[in-house]
């Protein structure tokens, strides 16, 4: 596909694939989204079929806010 990193989701596991070297292999981060722990995602996904979208939403927004901003602030 030649795009620097794709994520594959089968409804239960989020994979990330990055390229390296012409080849894809499965990757631990997005270097795309560093900061932010892609394997905690799938959570949010599950939580909004009992939450609903919105608050899964703003719940994964705020989630994402407190991973990227630094200690204390």
């Amino acid at each position: 596909m030649g795009v620097p990193e794709f994520w594959r989701y089968n409804g239960n596991v989020l994979c990330v694939y990055t390229l390296n070297g012409g080849q894809y292999s499965q990757s631990d981060c997005s270097p795309t989204f560093a900061p932010v722990l892609v394997t905690e995602i799938p959570r949010f996904i599950q939580e909004s079929k009992n939450v609903g979208q919105i608050a899964a939403t703003r719940a994964f927004r705020t989630w994402v806010r407190q991973q990227i901003s630094p200690a204390g602030q």
